[in-house]
């Protein structure tokens, strides 16, 4: 129970759902739907007046229909038609068709309805000629779904014998309001957390309530006792519930049922064997962030100041884990500044965290040992943001910063990547070289660093937030998770004795917000089914639409079953415990601040440093080498043995940051679509957007006989490779990206084969290519460095073509170089407009996936086809198609920079 695959968890979200009620003894929460009986259950009662009592309506309350029923809920004894008789504090004057008889005249729909003449209290009444047995009330607003508003917000039935002496016997409300003050797990906070809840599962399965506690009571008692753990008393008092219930109580007396069988769960749970050495709780007070994009947290967070640093020391009690009674410790006050993403070192001694002083200072590295509460070290200055810590073998620590000075390549701020600080002399390098910001690292098991990224090389960018991993030197980062799902995933985690990782399923927009999920890594790399949701009543949000209210973030293992995290019950995050099978408890929550990124405060047996490997005579030169075994593994039998000549070496370059004169950077970029590569909102075709982002060609080298490879390529660039014929037609791209650490030796198989897989047996073989030493990149002919379609591509079309096709063809197609008052060539937008040539939709919200050989680029572009044609017997030259076609199979960029397009040169 709990447990939903990724692939059925958006269609189950989107069924429709009956009005949510749920009873912790303290009155009714009602989710009120205005297009459906809302009905509120009482112990039956004798009573010749019922009365709905509408509290504190912001607006005059409507109402088409009240309906009354008896035990057996079939016959409505409020109808007219049964001689009941309808009344009101008042009704709204001046329309026919809002009139108190309406409320039970049998018809619904905002055209037979009542509407009273104010806000604030007023009530609906239906009184019986003589006394009857009651027991539910049904109302709706307009249940032909014609109006939502004026829904009441909470509640009260009361009845009456004589008209004067009235009893409450139901409330219901329509928000949950939390506890108004204070901390911890106490009674309010659970009742509070219990109720919150169910009306989020309610959403997702329409199980009575209570026997879905019961259920989960049941399961939970049957695993304990697989674990060997003695339950006999835990079956006894579900036995008891289980009697309780066939008596089917009602009202409060269920409510009161329902809070007795949450709290038995609870109390279970929390003795589970696993949770001994759960003793302290590392976690940080901060107020929401609520960014605009996931990235942008540093540019538009909406959150203020205040929290700090803080341990949750938990005791036991009877065998179990008492939140209840647990103590708090402010490690670090971050007064009018904010604290984030703290860790402790393996000795669980010092914590590292990111801090800003203010909301307009850049977040800096800070550390505080155990022992010294309140005194905090600052480890990095400058104006770059810092956070993110995580604690390498031997005490360097990897971070995020946006000290790799570049813009976001598709919005309007800064980027940030992974670095490494020296624990010795406190020098800082780059482990990523990414142009797209990074997030959340961890240390996984073999001492590699699993992080997110960002990379959307030639496809959308809403779904190219992955996990991948890297060593601790930067070298041989590889995709762990995540192409080609519709899902981004954020505080990635290994979970013990376990092949999963734990992380939270996210969106392109907002926050780091979304439901926990386990990966199962046997099922592969790309495949959805691979991610099972332990918190399926959270759907997962796609594109710009993420969760800010009833949802989950910041997942860290206790054990392979059970996970610490932060969640959201309503509007508040506070820390929780949760298990795999979809149970969840509260630990500690707080009024007026949130409770984020917890961990287990505990000795944590770390790996071995990671040998490092390199090459010195590459290193002095900046250089790392490839080694390809065979690019024509992976291409699949359409493309001939034979076909791949050349592999194109590209580049994705990187957006500089401008530096102002105080030394900091530019944090905005805006209008940002005018610090594109292309200005895809000013020029686009049937293909969809060309590429925004700059591309650059390296060089190409020769492919052997047998299919290898073997060459150096400059470090410390964002490069990926291309598979070329012998007529430099693309035949298959990389669409993700590659980088090298100085002197850095890496190799693969093929061209898209699976990562996993060895060269087969019969090819167990010294490559052709290693029999040499590694051949230099070939440099195109109008040199290596970013691609400029005017200065390579245009000088063709001026040679060739302009004498025809110029600014008077009768056809529209114009060649010259001529700009118009957007900036762009008039060449360049007919080959784009015209759908002349092929490309991968750059557009932000494309749904990628992998592309078979040769279905893209120059082999798909009508453009060839016409040149091959012997178009009016104009022949280009080698050297000239292979400008052109290099341009189109860097997915057509326009400028090799960002420059601010208003400073570009004018028509």
């Amino acid at each position: 129970m709990g447990r939903l695959r990724a692939g059925a968890m958006k269609i189950l979200y989107s069924l429709a759902v009956w009005c949510v009620c749920v009873s912790f003894s303290l009155g009714i929460f009602m989710q009120f739907e205005p297009d459906r009986p809302n009905r509120l259950e009482f112990p039956e009662v004798l009573a010749r007046h019922i009365r709905l009592d509408l509290v504190g309506a912001p607006t005059e309350p409507c109402i088409d229909e009240l309906e009354v029923y008896g035990s057996e809920a079939v016959v409505n004894l409020a109808a007219a038609r049964a001689g009941g008789i309808a009344s009101a504090s008042s009704c709204l004057p001046g329309y026919t068709i809002h009139q108190v008889p309406h409320l039970n005249d049998g018809l619904y729909g905002n055209s037979h309805s009542w509407i009273a003449a104010g806000a604030g209290s007023q009530w609906a009444q239906i009184t019986f000629s003589e006394p009857v047995s009651v027991s539910s009330v049904v109302f709706s607003r307009d249940r032909t779904g014609g109006f939502r508003d004026r829904v009441p917000r909470k509640v009260e039935v009361r009845v009456s014998l004589d008209g004067v002496t009235w009893e409450r016997v139901a409330t219901a409300a329509s928000e949950l309001d939390p506890p108004g003050s204070g901390a911890g797990a106490g009674d309010d906070w659970l009742r509070y957390a219990f109720a919150c809840e169910e009306v989020s599962w309610k959403r997702l399965d329409d199980t009575d309530y209570l026997e879905r506690m019961l259920q989960q009571y049941r399961e939970m008692i049957d695993r304990f006792a697989g674990q060997g753990c003695e339950v006999e008393r835990e079956r006894q008092t579900l036995a008891g519930f289980q009697a309780r219930v066939g008596k089917r109580p009602r009202g409060e007396l269920r409510g009161a049922l329902a809070w007795e069988v949450r709290m038995a769960k609870r109390r279970l749970f929390l003795s589970a064997p696993e949770l001994r050495d759960l003793e302290r709780i590392l976690f940080v007070k901060r107020q929401p962030y609520e960014p605009s994009h996931n990235y942008s947290v540093i540019f538009d967070a909406a959150g203020g100041p205040g929290g700090g640093v803080c341990i949750l020391d938990l005791p036991r009690m009877e065998g179990r884990l008492a939140p209840e009674r647990a103590r708090l410790r402010v490690l670090f006050d971050a007064g009018p500044g904010v604290a984030r993403d703290p860790v402790a070192t393996p000795e669980a001694d010092t914590v590292y965290f990111g801090y800003r002083e203010d909301m307009q200072s850049p977040y800096h590295l800070q550390r505080v040992s155990l022992a010294k509460p309140g005194r905090a070290v600052q480890l990095t200055d400058g104006p770059f943001h810092d956070y993110f810590p995580c604690v390498l073998p031997g005490g360097d620590l990897a971070f995020i910063s946006t000290r790799c000075r570049a813009r976001f390549l598709c919005w309007r701020p800064q980027a940030f990547v992974l670095f490494r600080r020296d624990a010795e002399g406190g020098q800082i390098r780059p482990l990523s070289y990414a142009n797209l910001s990074e997030w959340t690292p961890s240390l996984m098991r073999d001492g590699r660093i699993l992080w997110m990224r960002s990379e959307y090389l030639d496809k959308g960018a809403d779904f190219g937030h992955t996990l991948w991993a890297i060593r601790p030197d930067g070298a041989h980062p590889e995709l762990v998770f995540g192409n080609n799902t519709l899902h981004c995933y954020a505080n990635g985690r290994e979970v013990p004795d376990s092949r999963e990782i734990l992380c939270t399923l996210v969106s392109h927009g907002g926050d780091l917000n979304g439901p926990i999920a386990l990966i199962d890594m046997a099922q592969g790399r790309y495949a959805p089914e691979a991610i099972t949701s332990i918190t399926p009543d959270v759907p997962p949000h796609y594109h710009m639409s993420w969760p800010r209210t009833q949802c989950f973030r910041d997942p860290y293992p206790v054990t392979r079953d059970y996970f610490l995290c932060s969640h959201a019950p309503r509007d508040r995050f506070g820390i929780y415990l949760i298990d795999r099978f979809g149970n969840r408890e509260l630990l500690y929550i707080d009024a007026e601040m949130g409770s984020m990124s917890p961990s287990v405060l505990r000795p944590e047996q770390i790996p071995s440093q990671m040998p490092i490997g390199v090459d010195p005579e590459l290193a002095e030169q900046g250089l790392g080498t490839l080694v390809l075994s065979n690019v024509n593994a992976g291409l699949g039998d359409a493309v001939a043995h034979d076909r791949v000549r050349f592999v194109r070496v590209c580049e994705e370059v990187k957006s500089p940051l401008e530096q102002l004169a105080d030394g900091s950077y530019r944090t905005d970029h805006e209008p940002f679509e005018d610090w594109y590569a292309t200005p895809t909102h000013r020029v686009r075709g049937p293909n969809g957007w060309p590429s925004y982002v700059a591309k650059g060609v390296l060089g190409i080298v020769p492919v052997e006989a047998d299919g290898s490879a073997y060459f150096s390529v400059p470090a410390g660039k964002v490069i990926y490779l291309q598979a070329l014929d012998a007529e430099f037609n693309e035949i298959q791209r990389m669409r993700s990206v590659l980088q090298m650490q100085p002197g850095e030796v890496r190799g693969c198989i093929g061209c898209h084969e699976d990562r996993m897989s060895a060269p087969p047996a019969k090819e167990q073989r010294i490559p052709l290519a290693l029999r040499n030493v590694p051949k230099r990149l070939t440099p195109p002919e109008w040199g290596a460095g970013p691609f400029d379609y005017s200065a390579v591509v245009q000088p063709v079309w001026d040679r060739n073509c302009v004498p025809c096709h110029g600014p008077d063809d009768p056809d529209g197609i114009q060649l010259q170089a001529a700009l118009d008052p957007e900036r762009v060539p008039a060449s360049f937008r007919t080959l784009i407009e015209g759908g002349w040539v092929h490309y991968f939709d750059y557009n932000w919200g494309q749904e990628h996936a992998k592309a078979e050989p040769m279905t893209f680029g120059t082999l798909q572009s009508p453009l060839f086809k016409l040149l091959d044609s012997d178009h009016y017997a104009v022949q280009l030259t080698a050297e000239e198609l292979q400008r052109i076609k290099c341009w189109v199979d860097l997915n057509c960029p326009l400028w090799s920079d960002y420059r601010f397009r208003p400073e570009r040169p004018e028509a």
